[in-house]
């Protein structure tokens, strides 16, 4: 009796391994199945690309203009830069792609170009200053490139942010008085807010544009009630920037330049006021610019 019932089953057990090799199989089948379905949508879908690529370039061809040159005609009325690139070319894409070529490698090879400074040292001069209105000017060793100008022009707006934050304030310098032990020091906001009533607390006033000529560059500034070492910023800052970036002849601090001439220029020649309740703080104009 014992041995029947064992046979019986193993039986089930064989068959019911039988059944389930039988599942997996067909479950195999089913996914190779599922398989080739998609290999045959993937090619079925690649070839309709292929087939509307081809009439695509049936239609350029018949006429004649490439849909990317379609693109550029539309927009050469309303861009300037794409005007000019189909200016002389009579519409043939070969000439437009050469120009194209071109320009890329005008702009990259000014893109790449190695940015280097100067090793020669910096000469800083001063002429007859005025803090309420200084022209401040700047030789370099070439030609001021387009591409240089606006590193300068970020040099002079940074120290222009902070002196007209109040930045440059000597009578607050508490950090410089303690070099030798600033870790934990006691910081006075006594010193630090002595002048807060003062509305013309060591602001700058104004400053001009830099502008540029061949090798000169030059700005006007209004330091206002900001101390001198505005200028020690400044002189630093740019031995620093001839050092790195550009190379800079020479710093000329005030007076005037005899190659290159302020008259007509719209910033200086203003004759000031000085407001006694300020001390060297808001004047008055007693002329207009």
């Amino acid at each position: 009796m014992d041995r029947r019932v064992s046979d019986r089953a193993m039986s089930l057990v064989a068959r019911a391994a039988k059944d389930a090799s039988a599942g997996e199989e067909e479950g195999a089948e089913a996914r190779r199945a599922k398989r080739r379905e998609a290999r045959r949508e993937r090619g079925a879908g690649a070839s309709n690309a292929a087939k509307k690529k081809a009439a695509s370039g049936d239609e350029e061809e018949e006429s004649g203009t490439p849909k990317w040159m379609e693109v550029l005609q539309e927009n050469a009325e309303k861009d300037p830069e794409i005007a000019a690139l189909l200016e002389g070319t009579n519409g043939n894409p070969q000439a437009i792609e050469e120009k194209i070529r071109a320009r890329f490698a005008e702009k990259q090879e000014k893109i790449y170009q190695e940015r280097s400074g100067s090793t020669v040292p910096t000469l800083v001069t001063f002429r007859e200053y005025n803090p309420f209105g200084c022209w401040i000017w700047i030789e370099s060793h070439n030609p001021i490139a387009e591409m240089e100008r606006p590193l300068l022009e970020e040099v002079f707006k940074a120290w222009f942010v902070l002196g007209r934050l109040g930045g440059f304030n000597s009578y607050n310098m508490q950090a410089q008085e303690n070099f030798d032990s600033v870790s934990f020091m006691d910081y006075s906001m006594e010193q630090a807010h002595e002048f807060s009533t003062d509305t013309s607390t060591h602001v700058f006033h104004e400053m001009s544009e830099v502008e540029f000529k061949v090798e000169w560059a030059r700005v006007y500034v209004d330091l206002g009630t900001a101390d001198e070492m505005a200028l020690d910023v400044l002189i630093n800052s740019l031995i620093q920037f001839s050092r790195e970036y550009y190379g800079l002849k020479q710093i000329i601090i005030g007076g005037e330049n005899e190659d290159w001439s302020t008259e007509g220029s719209e910033f200086g020649g203003v004759d000031l006021e000085i407001d006694e309740t300020f001390g060297r703080g808001p004047r008055g104009q007693l002329s207009s610019r």
